[in-house]
């Protein structure tokens, strides 16, 4: 029978062989976690931890839900892995019909990521991908009887309408608009749009361009009111929109709260108002609802 490691010995190893993301390790020590329930943790030498971070926001339920581990020993019965690529798992329809059910509008299709940067990464792709599908489809290279975004009376446009307005070049809506303070990720796009420089700045010669906008909080300039916080946040975000809607692709939303740059919230009513503006501008809205987002169903 094989000994079973020591703490000491779990520890070494951690040091010799595990990479760790966002950890310095220089000055604290990774826990090596032999078990978990419900809100607790166990480490190997038998230290019993409160998950304050719930598995970095991921474990909504708790470790080892009774309900949740019946569904997985069940599926591991059946089969652990399909590919989406020409076929599909029987449980993945059923949820998506689901998530159909439940979800406002025309949101009818699911698509699966891993993660939360996973999925940030694949809805940039899409928005690329649909503007130049949408270019390859209509080849028109402008309108001149439409009334221009920029006029703040207009109606919200179908993105179609607000694709005729965009010069007919290979260059155009190839930019995301994105937050100062934001966080979505650590793949090579969702690092585009983060906006936490002691994260990322390492890499910036290996990201695509990202037009940044101040983020939005209760703070207003000296001498508004509070009150005015939400007029002013959208009427910075308009003038960005304005002046540069042809050629962004997508706006990149934490919706609500920015989380990892310290739980900034965002003032009453400024989420709905983003909405109307990327609608009447043409852009399309990605919103990152890793913290916010029911069922996990962000981005």
């Amino acid at each position: 029978m094989t000994r079973p490691a020591s703490p000491a010995e779990f520890a070494a190893w951690d040091v010799a062989h595990v990479w760790h993301g966002f950890t310095q390790m220089a000055e604290y020590e990774p826990l090596v976690i032999e078990r978990a329930e419900g809100c607790w943790l166990t480490t190997v030498d038998g230290r019993r931890l409160f998950d304050g971070v719930s598995s970095l926001w991921c474990n909504l339920h708790g470790h080892r839900h009774p309900a949740i581990d019946a569904a997985v020993r069940e599926q591991l019965d059946r089969v652990a892995h399909v590919t989406t690529l020409g076929m599909v798992a029987a449980p993945a329809v059923e949820l998506s019909r689901r998530l159909a059910e439940l979800a406002p509008g025309d949101l009818n299709h699911a698509f699966y990521a891993s993660d939360g940067a996973a999925a940030v990464e694949a809805a940039l792709k899409m928005a690329f991908q649909y503007w130049r599908q949408c270019k390859a489809t209509t080849g028109v290279a402008g309108d001149d009887q439409r009334e221009p975004p920029g006029n703040s009376q207009s109606s919200a446009a179908p993105l179609g309408a607000a694709l005729r307005s965009v010069p007919s070049h290979p260059e155009y809506k190839t930019k995301y608009l994105a937050y100062g303070g934001a966080y979505h990720g650590d793949t090579l796009g969702s690092t585009a749009v983060g906006g936490v420089a002691a994260f990322h700045a390492m890499f910036a010669p290996l990201l695509c361009d990202v037009v940044r906008l101040e983020a939005p909080d209760r703070r207003v300039p000296a001498g508004a009111a509070p009150a005015e916080s939400t007029a002013y946040h959208l009427g910075k975000l308009e003038e960005v929109l304005a002046a540069r809607h042809a050629e962004i692709a997508a706006l990149v939303i934490e919706p609500l709260v920015q989380g990892a740059a310290g739980m900034v919230m965002q003032p009453p009513g400024y989420l709905r108002g983003v909405r109307e503006l990327t609608e009447r501008y043409g852009v399309l809205m990605i919103a990152d609802e890793i913290v916010t987002g029911f069922g996990r169903t962000g981005a």
